[in-house]
């Protein structure tokens, strides 16, 4: 996850609400966790990057921080739970 820039409003694009900070906004079946870039609230859990691209943003329930999933259009990475986990990323 990353912050959101000042502007940035992606192409068809909404802002999941985090009602409850010990629920994730998200569920799959994949191998990656997401976290709040402030405070790392846990947003989604068990997803695959291709599901969480750079249109979808979560409003944290903790921190009411802007989270923005996927990798950055102009080529930053996103930072993941893996890194707590001691799990690998994807390739990059």
């Amino acid at each position: 996850m990353r912050h959101l820039r000042a502007g940035e409003v992606p192409f068809a694009a909404g802002t999941a609400v985090q009602d409850d900070p010990a629920r994730p906004v998200f569920r799959g079946n994949g191998a990656y966790d997401y976290v709040c870039v402030d405070c790392g609230n846990v947003l989604a859990t068990a997803m695959d990057p291709e599901y969480m691209t750079h249109k979808v943003r979560i409003r944290c329930g903790r921190c009411d921080t802007v989270n923005v999933a996927g990798e950055d259009p102009a080529g930053g990475t996103l930072e993941r739970r893996d890194a707590i986990r001691g799990k690998a990323g994807p390739p990059q």
